[in-house]
């Protein structure tokens, strides 16, 4: 995860290991639920997109909190 901007900043994959979700739902919920992404370069001047993290949570709380859809299990426990 980087900060940029005050945020976080993180990959599909730093995402979905934080929020315990497979990396195609951050890229779903950038699709679907309007995610913001920036593409950044790396050092090596490789392009990766990039999602902020506060932002990510607040979609996924409202995914578990909704009544919608397959019930979600808990990724604390």
């Amino acid at each position: 995860m980087i900060v940029h901007g005050g945020r976080r900043w993180g990959t599909a994959t730093e995402l979905g290991q934080a929020l315990g979700v497979a990396p195609a739902v951050i890229r779903n919920y950038a699709r679907r639920d309007g995610l913001e992404s920036v593409r950044m370069y790396d050092d090596a001047g490789r392009p990766e997109v990039r999602y902020p993290l506060d932002q990510a949570q607040t979609i996924e709380r409202a995914k578990r909190r909704s009544g919608r859809g397959r019930p979600r299990v808990d990724a604390t426990v």
